[in-house]
């Protein structure tokens, strides 16, 4: 697991807490640290979400900013390892308070910093006052990214989840998504698509933590149904405090890329909120036509993707969807499947791996070095597929996390859901025709 999460060049658990707090609507996530920890997760937060129209370093020149709109930092330097970061940290505060308006202030420290021994809680509050803020003073020093994420969520909900009386739409059935982060490459479009075929069932989002949500709807956790969980590696750890702090049922049935996999997922939750299914279900049979008449058609000329050898790298939960959805669907052989979390963390999803590569016959493919693979479809993140290119390795690349290539999506995409498998099974024909 450590090779492949070094391979890969993912970020850690600073990158998780930073990416979990810029999933909020009107927040300012502040960095306390050097500047050189601030301008990849501005980068990708901006990406992800953009705040300014031109790429104009002077758009942005206030002395906390550096030319880019997110996560302003306290740009601390050797000095200030010595002396302390609390003068840089108050003025901050005090150019936040007196020029934004925002509804929470999360500040986090960055490893070096940590190391100072500063109270940022009673530098914080003191400056805040009332203002809603959550603070983090130590990134936990070479965790994984989602370890931050779970960590920044803990932290949300241990402030903010107030336990009220659940509230009740007329007809309506209400869930929280939990382990949809900013850092998920489609974000956006599969929080569209999760809430297109929920609410074809009569259930509606209340709140999807750290995924374009609102300080209002954190406060509104515990007033919903059910909590379903997406990337568990992301979301189980949220998903069980919240069950013990309020008592909340929560569901964990994977996640749904592919059309087996979304209607598996779709009929799961509306077993346990008592909704019909069908709609949403209808509205899958018709995408498996659709996508059926393009398979078919390159089939009756190639034979083709039936066989046909693919790679994909990811966390254990990632790896098993997709995989899923190429052997099961379109008949495809996985020669490498290359896992970035520990196996031991995510037992329950790597099981499922196993087992459905030992029924398959294909159990090797996790024993391979995804930069040796040779298979002619690779799903990756852009590390990755650059490196195999480097390789002068000839195969159809597509991108399933980031970092990525920096193409522009204008239109909001997904991999998951009935708008998520045309997707995939247009990039698959695509990557086997050129």
């Amino acid at each position: 697991m450590t090779d492949s999460y070094l391979t890969s060049i993912t970020p850690d658990s600073i990158s998780g807490l930073l990416f979990g707090f810029e999933g909020i609507e009107r927040t300012v996530v502040v960095l306390n640290g050097p500047t050189g920890c601030k301008f990849y997760h501005s980068s990708v937060s901006d990406d992800q979400g953009l705040r300014q129209q031109e790429f104009d370093p002077l758009h942005y020149p206030l002395l906390w900013y550096f030319g880019q709109p997110r996560v302003p930092c306290t740009y601390l330097d050797q000095r200030d390892y010595i002396y302390g970061s609390r003068a840089k940290l108050e003025e901050l505060l005090d150019f936040l308070q007196k020029n934004l308006e925002f509804d929470l202030l999360a500040v986090v420290n960055s490893p070096g910093a940590a190391l100072i021994g500063d109270n940022l809680e009673q530098i914080v509050r003191r400056k805040m006052g009332d203002k809603p803020v959550v603070i983090v003073e130590s990134p936990g020093y070479s965790q994984t990214i989602w370890q931050g994420y779970e960590q920044a969520c803990r932290a949300l909900i241990r402030n903010f989840a107030e336990p009220t009386e659940r509230r009740r739409t007329a007809g309506k059935k209400r869930v929280n998504l939990l382990g949809l982060s900013l850092f998920h490459k489609y974000y956006r479009g599969d929080l569209q698509e999760l809430q297109r075929l929920l609410g074809l069932c009569g259930i509606e989002v209340n709140c999807a933590l750290c995924c374009r949500c609102t300080l209002e709807e954190i406060r509104r956790l515990p007033e919903t149904d059910l909590n379903v969980v997406l990337y568990p590696e992301y979301g189980l750890d949220a998903a069980k405090l919240l069950e013990e702090a309020f008592g909340m049922p929560y569901v964990s049935p994977g996640v749904p890329v592919g059309f087996s996999a979304t209607e598996s997922w779709i009929k799961t939750l509306c077993d346990h909120l008592g909704c019909d299914a069908e709609p949403a279900l209808e509205v899958s049979r018709r995408g498996r036509a659709d996508a059926y008449i393009h398979i078919s058609r390159l089939n009756s000329l190639t034979g083709l993707p039936k066989g046909v050898e693919f790679a994909v790298h990811g966390t254990c939960a990632q790896c098993l969807a997709y995989a899923q959805f190429l052997i099961r669907y379109f008949g495809m052989s996985a020669e490498c499947i290359s896992l970035l979390d520990d196996p031991e963390e995510n037992r329950e999803d790597y099981r499922e791996l196993c087992a459905l590569l030992k029924q398959y016959d294909m159990a090797s493919a996790l024993e391979k070095d995804i930069l040796h693979t040779e298979a002619s479809i690779v799903l990756a993140d852009a590390n990755i597929l650059a490196k195999l290119k480097l390789r002068h390795h000839r195969f159809g690349g597509i991108e399933i996390s980031l970092p990525s290539f920096g193409y522009v999506d204008v239109i909001p995409k997904t991999h998951m859901g009935v708008a998520g498998s045309l997707l995939l099974c247009e990039q698959i024909l695509n990557g086997l025709l050129f």
